[in-house]
């Protein structure tokens, strides 16, 4: 090439700058997410947290003979208290829109209240914690008839601040964790939805209140006495949509018809007397001119393929962006868009909106209770300075190496679990086993070692405490001391 001629990989450069590139111009999203490369990656070179390759096979052993005799799958999933499900009336939009929702604010339960004072939730009369108050929010809320989990309300007038805390509000003086943080961050995933997968011929939010001023003008009538033609896009016919789509809509009419007590709001418990008017008018069924599909089109764009759904939730919603600084390389860990994809595909039992050709691909979801798991097992292994720091209740900074490691090991120690599964049983593959279903079942023992008192009040304590800013909003991310358990002997 002379002098003269211009260098092709330079020139690719400056057209992805500038958006001109064929490669930029594209939307394609890649099916490999990365998680598991930054996992390894994280393991080879973390010096404070460890593998014993003797608990993981000692582990794995374990764990396959305890999905054997509960028959675990992911039915498993539709049996835990609040989940929704097809049985209980929810249509498949409904399903897939609770569950993007759900895991959109699946973060920071975790309070240093006591059981009695920390944030519940009162509904069906029990008093629900931890992730089960979220979820016990969200089925609250739908039974109040306000529309929480459809993503078009998150940014409507009617969904106001004061209307979402009451959507959330405790049975006690604890407030949930964050609450400003998750109502900026319904707020900011909805116009994401409608601007990156919303419907073309819908009638945006601007344009709305254009032809609401237009209509006002046509009651009225002109001050010249001229007249005004006001044209308004037909709503989709019912008996066009998809089937579910259209039994929801014909449902949703029906509620609006026969069911229109709205519930008991006063100045107490929601806002002040100024504001009550328009959250009790809020709390009653609104009629949906259609569906709300948008992220029913995020699903379908990923084509079936688990690790492109993951990419493109972090591509597009920076709240779902988890990644991390370790060694001078940016890693991935991915929990809850990986963990969205997980609930699809459990909730679904694989089929239909929770088909993935990769399923498999997915890793463990990093968060504190496999890891608390992990510990008690006898696969991770801490450094002396590490647990130096842990008994001795320090917090860890964001961001610190210690977490990063912490995270990335769960990841990789899960992934090592269930080779050797598959090494020990062959048949396992064809059952469905995979990162998915271990990390289930041990996020489910874990809560039972909690509930059966095994992990006694002075021992379930704060041992790690990490604020984590990712895409903007906070993380409260704990680590719990269990005690040091040798569940399975090793071999």
């Amino acid at each position: 090439m002379s002098d003269d001629e211009a260098d092709p990989e330079l020139l690719e450069l400056l057209r992805q700058s500038l958006s001109l590139s064929k490669k930029a111009a594209s939307d394609e999203v890649s099916s490999d997410t990365g998680v598991l490369k930054s996992a390894e990656h994280i393991y080879a070179n973390a010096i404070d947290v460890s593998i014993d390759m003797y608990g993981t096979k000692a582990a794995a052993a374990s764990l396959f003979k305890t999905m054997q005799q509960r028959g675990y799958s992911t039915q498993a999933w539709s049996q835990h208290d609040l989940h929704p499900a097809i049985e209980q009336g929810f249509s498949e939009v409904g399903m897939v829109n609770f569950i993007f929702t759900m895991d959109l604010l699946n973060f920071s339960f975790w309070s240093e209240l006591s059981e009695t004072e920390r944030y519940q939730v009162e509904y069906l009369g029990k008093r629900w914690t931890g992730y089960k108050s979220l979820v016990a929010c969200l089925r609250r809320a739908l039974d109040e008839g306000v529309p929480i989990t459809t993503p078009r309300y998150w940014n409507d007038s009617l969904g106001s601040d004061d209307v979402l805390r009451h959507v959330f509000r405790s049975a006690t003086d604890e407030q949930i964790p964050l609450l400003e943080e998750r109502i900026a961050m319904l707020r900011e995933a909805g116009m994401i939805l409608h601007q990156d997968f919303g419907d073309p011929d819908e009638i945006r939010s601007d344009e709305k209140e254009t032809l609401e001023a237009e209509l006002d003008q046509l009651a009225l009538g002109p001050a010249d006495g001229s007249e005004v033609e006001v044209v308004v896009a037909d709503p989709a016919p019912i008996e066009s949509l998809p089937a579910d789509v259209a039994m929801e809509s014909a449902q949703a009419g029906a509620e609006v018809e026969t069911d229109t007590t709205a519930p008991e709001i006063t100045q107490s418990n929601v806002v002040s007397e100024a504001n009550n008017d328009e959250v009790a008018k809020s709390s009653l069924p609104q009629p949906e001119r259609r569906p709300d599909l948008t992220v029913l089109r995020l699903v379908e764009k990923a084509d079936k393929s688990a690790g492109k759904l993951v990419n493109l939730l972090a591509k597009h919603f920076p709240s779902f962006r988890d990644e991390a600084r370790f060694l001078s390389k940016r890693v991935r860990l991915l929990k809850r868009p990986q963990i969205f994809v997980a609930d699809l595909w459990a909730a679904f039992n694989g089929a239909g909106y929770g088909e993935f050709t990769d399923i498999d691909h997915l890793t463990m979801f990093a968060d504190y209770r496999v890891p608390q798991m992990l510990r008690a097992l006898g696969v991770l292994v801490y450094s002396p300075p590490l647990h130096y720091h842990i008994s001795s209740l320090k917090e860890i900074p964001s961001g610190h190496s210690w977490e990063v490691q912490l995270r990335g090991c769960s990841i990789w120690a899960v992934e090592l679990i269930r080779r050797e599964i598959l090494r020990q049983h062959p048949e396992a593959a064809a059952t469905g086993v995979n990162a998915v279903l271990i990390d289930f079942l041990l996020y489910d023992l874990a809560k039972e070692r909690e509930s059966a008192g095994e992990i006694s009040a002075s021992l379930v304590c704060f041992f790690c405490r990490a604020l984590r800013e990712l895409g903007g909003t906070l993380f409260k991310i704990k680590w719990l001391k269990m005690p040091d358990l040798q569940v399975v002997p090793r071999s």
